[in-house]
C-alpha cells in the first residue's frame, strides 16, 4: 500500500512540477525498492532524487542519498552498466561514498540550516562560484539554455518579495551570459504589483490566455511587436497563431486608459453602457467592441477614438543590442536617422592596425572602453586608455592602432 501511495505521490508531483516533492517521494521510494531487493530500481530513484537535491541546494540531504546509491552499487556488484553521477556505477562505489563524505564534511560542522537563512541567501548577491563552470570562463553563451519552470513554488515557500528580489537578480546575470531563461508567473499567484516588477527588469513578456498570446513586453525588437496580439488554435496536432491587430490594439487601448484613470472594468462598462463581461473579454482581445459603444466610451472619457484605440507607444529611446554571435572589426550597434546618429563597436586584436570603414564628414567620437589605442586624427596621433574620449569636428579619424598585446575595444560614434 505504501509503495502504491508513493506512486500516486510521485505522478501528482510530476504533473505540478514541484521538484522538492519529487526529490522527497523518489528518496522515500528508493527506500522501498531497496528494502524490497529491488536495487537497479532504487539505483535509478536515489540518482534522481540526488541530482534534484544538488538543483535544490540540499547537499547535506544529497550526501545521504548518496551513501544509499553507494550502498546499492555495491550490491548491484561489478557487472552493472548503469551510470552514477555520471560515472559507471562498476568499480565506483568507493567514489560514490567518497562524494557523500566529502558534502558531509562540509555540512555536518553547521547547524540545520533554517528559514531566515536560507531566505536571506535569496538576496545575496550573485558572485561567480555560484554560475555553472562554462559560466564562469567568461564565454559569450552559456553551455547550455536554462529553463526555469515558474516563480510561485517559490514565492509560497520564501514569500512574494523574496522571489521577485531573487528574479531581479538572477534574471540580468543570465541575460548577460547569453542564457534564454523561461519564467512563469500569473498575476493571481504573485499579483498584479510583483508582475510589473518582474516586467521592469526582463526583457521580454509575453502573455498567455486560454486562446490567445499577448507581447506584452519586446525589448530591443521593432515597435510593430509590442503589444501584438496573437490568437492560438490547434490544427492537426500544430499550434497555429493568428495576427489580430484590430483587437488587441482595442484591448491595450482600454487597459491603458482605464490603469490611467484609476477605474474598474464595472465603470468602463457603465461609461460604455455594456456589461464587464464584454469590457473584460475587449481587453482580453477575445471580442471586439461596436462602433456606437466605441464612440460612448470616448465620450464619457473625454478622449479621441485614436487614443482609445491605442497605437504602441514609443518610449524615448532607441536600445541597440551587440549580437553575441556578430563577428568582423567594425560591428553596427544603432542606427537612427531620426537623431542623426550612429554607433559602432569597434574590436582590435592585439597589435592590430586598422582603418575606419566609413569616410565621415560630420562629427565623430571615438570612446575607448578597454586596452592601450593610438588614434590617428588629421596630423595627430593621440595615445588614448580605457575611459579615455576623443571628439574630431573638423578633420576625420583615419586610423586606430592597438599598442599592446591584448584585444582592444572602441566605441565609434557619428553625427550626420
Amino acid at each position: 500500500a505504501a509503495g502504491s501511495y508513493l506512486e500516486e505521490s510521485l505522478a501528482l508531483f510530476r504533473q505540478v512540477g514541484d521538484p522538492w516533492g519529487l526529490a522527497r517521494v523518489q528518496h522515500y521510494l528508493g527506500e522501498l525498492e531497496r528494502a524490497r531487493g529491488n536495487y537497479a530500481r532504487a539505483g535509478a530513484l536515489y540518482e534522481e532524487s540526488a541530482a534534484l537535491y544538488g538543483e535544490l541546494g540540499h547537499q547535506n540531504t544529497r550526501a545521504s542519498v548518496l551513501h544509499n546509491l553507494g550502498y546499492v552499487a555495491q550490491r548491484l556488484g561489478d557487472g552493472v552498466a548503469d551510470r552514477v553521477e555520471g560515472l559507471p556505477v562498476r568499480r565506483l562505489t568507493a567514489g560514490v561514498f567518497r562524494s557523500a563524505d566529502q558534502d558531509h564534511h562540509c555540512h555536518r560542522r553547521r547547524r540545520r540550516p533554517r528559514f531566515s537563512e536560507d531566505a536571506a541567501a535569496t538576496s545575496a548577491p550573485l558572485a561567480t562560484t555560484d554560475l555553472p563552470p562554462a559560466a564562469r570562463t567568461g564565454t559569450s553563451r552559456a553551455a547550455k539554455d536554462v529553463v526555469i519552470d515558474g516563480l510561485a513554488a517559490f514565492a509560497r515557500r520564501w514569500g512574494t518579495d523574496r522571489a521577485v528580489g531573487f528574479f531581479s537578480r538572477v534574471c540580468p546575470r543570465l541575460f548577460d551570459l547569453g542564457a534564454l531563461a523561461y519564467w512563469q508567473a500569473s498575476r493571481e499567484e504573485l499579483g498584479r504589483s510583483a508582475i510589473d516588477r518582474i516586467t521592469k527588469v526582463t526583457q521580454c513578456v509575453l502573455e498567455l490566455g486560454e486562446d490567445h498570446l499577448r507581447v506584452g513586453k519586446a525589448e530591443g525588437r521593432p515597435a510593430s511587436v509590442q503589444g501584438r496580439l496573437l490568437r492560438l488554435r490547434l490544427e492537426e496536432e500544430r499550434i497555429v497563431l493568428e495576427d489580430e491587430r484590430a483587437l488587441g490594439r482595442l484591448g491595450r487601448g482600454l487597459e491603458q486608459l482605464r490603469r490611467q484613470r484609476n477605474l474598474t472594468q464595472t465603470d468602463l462598462a457603465r461609461l460604455g453602457r455594456v456589461s464587464p463581461s464584454a469590457i473584460s473579454q475587449a481587453e482580453g482581445g477575445r471580442r471586439g467592441l461596436s462602433l456606437d459603444t466605441l464612440l460612448t466610451l470616448a465620450d464619457g472619457l473625454g478622449v479621441g477614438l485614436d487614443e482609445l484605440l491605442a497605437s504602441t507607444p514609443l518610449p524615448g529611446y532607441v536600445l541597440g543590442r551587440l549580437h553575441r554571435g556578430s563577428a568582423g572589426t567594425q560591428t553596427p550597434l544603432l542606427d537612427d536617422p531620426k537623431a542623426g546618429l550612429r554607433t559602432y563597436l569597434v574590436r582590435l586584436g592585439p597589435a592590430e592596425t586598422a582603418t575606419p570603414e566609413i569616410t565621415q564628414k560630420g562629427p565623430e567620437l571615438v570612446l575607448v572602453a578597454s586596452g592601450l589605442v593610438q588614434v590617428t586624427i588629421g596630423d595627430d596621433t593621440p595615445v588614448m586608455r580605457a575611459g579615455d574620449v576623443a571628439l574630431a569636428t573638423r578633420v576625420p579619424i583615419s586610423r586606430w592602432r592597438n599598442l599592446v598585446g591584448e584585444p582592444a575595444l572602441i566605441f565609434w560614434v557619428l553625427r550626420d
